[in-house]
C-alpha cells in the first residue's frame, strides 16, 4: 500500500475541446472516459510533464502469514531435543504440554526458536481452540529476548484471536505495545511515528462511526474467513486502504487531496465506503488499484461504480 497525500491533482484545462491528442484510454483508466470526447488540446502534454513529477510514499506492512507444523533447521548447540520434542507436541496437537515445555526452555535460557517454529506452536493451540493456551504462548514468545515474532506471524497471530472471539487481543496485536520512554532527536522522532499510527488507528474507528450515521451498511461478503458478522465488519474496518486514508487525513491539513496506491483489487466493500469517507471529510481521494484510478468525491467515484 502506497500513499502520497502531499500531491495534488493536475487542475483542469479551460482550453478548447480537441480529439487529436487525448488519449481514450487514458481516460477510461481513470473512470473518465465520456471526458475523452470533450478533452483539451494540451491534455497529452500535461499528462507527460505530470509523469515526471515526484511522490512521497508511505509502504504498509504485508498483511499475511503462512503457518507449518515442521522445521527443516537443525538444532545446534545441544537443543536438538527439546526442538524436535517441542515439534513433536505441535504435531500431537499437545499445545499445553508444547508451551510447557517452551517454558522450561526459556527458564534454561539460550532457547531461539525458529518463525516456522513459532507458527506452528501458535497454529497448535489455536486448533486446540484453546484461548488461554494461545494467549500464554503469545507472552512466552513475546517474552523471549533472543526470538523476536516476525510481523507475518503476528498478523496470523491477531486472525487466531478473531476467531476465538478475543478482539481485544487482535486489536493489541496489531496496534503493537505502547513504545517505552526514549531519549534524544532519533528516538523522539519514533516515538511521534508511533503515536501518528496510534492516532491513524483511531481515526479509522471515527470514520467508521461517521459513515456508519451517512448510512454505510458493511458488505461482510467481501470477508472469507470463518467468523460471526461482527467480527467480518470490524476486519473491514481495518483493510489497508481505509488504514492508508486515515493516516493521510492525520498528516494532512484540510483540503489536501489524498493518493492512495495499491497492488490489489480495491473490494466492493471499500469502494462504497471511501465515497463516503470523502463525502464527510469533504476531501478528493484517488485510489489507484491494480484495474483503474478511482477519483473519489462527494460521495461519488468516478469509475460510475464500475470497479
Amino acid at each position: 500500500m502506497l500513499i502520497s497525500p502531499g500531491l495534488a491533482a493536475p487542475a483542469a484545462s479551460r482550453g478548447s475541446p480537441s480529439l487529436t491528442t487525448t488519449s481514450p484510454s487514458g481516460l477510461g483508466i481513470h473512470g473518465r472516459s465520456r471526458s475523452g470526447l470533450h478533452a483539451p488540446a494540451d491534455t497529452a502534454s500535461r499528462h507527460h510533464r505530470d509523469r515526471e513529477r515526484p511522490a512521497l510514499h508511505f509502504a504498509s506492512p504485508v498483511a499475511s502469514a503462512s503457518f507449518a507444523s515442521t522445521s527443516s533447521a537443525e538444532p545446534i548447540d545441544g537443543r536438538r531435543f527439546d526442538s524436535e520434542e517441542l515439534r513433536r507436541l505441535c504435531r500431537g496437537p499437545n499445545p499445553e504440554a508444547a508451551v510447557k515445555l517452551l517454558d522450561q526452555m526459556l527458564r534454561r535460557g539460550g532457547a531461539e526458536l525458529e518463525p516456522v517454529e513459532q507458527a506452528a506452536l501458535l497454529q497448535s493451540c489455536a486448533d486446540a481452540h484453546s484461548l488461554a493456551v494461545l494467549r500464554r504462548a503469545h507472552r512466552l514468545l513475546a517474552s523471549s529476548p533472543s526470538s523476536a515474532i516476525p510481523a507475518p506471524i503476528l498478523h496470523g497471530l491477531a486472525t487466531m484471536y478473531l476467531k476465538l472471539g478475543a478482539r481485544g487481543d487482535a486489536r493489541r496485536v496489531l496496534e503493537g505495545p505502547p513504545p517505552p520512554p526514549r531519549r534524544g532527536k532519533a528516538d523522539e522522532d519514533a516515538a511521534a511515528q508511533a503515536a501518528k499510527r496510534r492516532e491513524a488507528y483511531e481515526k479509522v474507528r471515527e470514520l467508521h462511526e461517521q459513515i456508519r450515521a451517512a448510512g454505510y451498511v458493511p458488505d461482510t461478503r467481501h470477508v472469507l474467513h470463518d467468523v460471526d458478522e461482527g467480527a467480518k465488519a470490524r476486519a473491514l474496518m481495518y483493510h489497508s486502504e481505509r488504514l492508508a486514508i486515515a493516516f493521510g487525513l492525520v498528516s494532512t491539513p484540510p483540503g489536501t487531496l489524498l493518493r492512495v496506491m495499491k497492488n490489489l483489487r480495491i473490494c466492493g466493500d471499500c469502494h462504497n465506503a471511501v465515497k463516503l469517507i470523502a463525502k464527510v471529510t469533504g476531501r478528493e481521494i484517488v485510489v489507484r488499484d491494480n484495474k483503474r484510478f478511482h477519483h473519489f468525491k462527494d460521495g461519488v467515484c468516478s469509475c460510475g461504480d464500475y470497479w
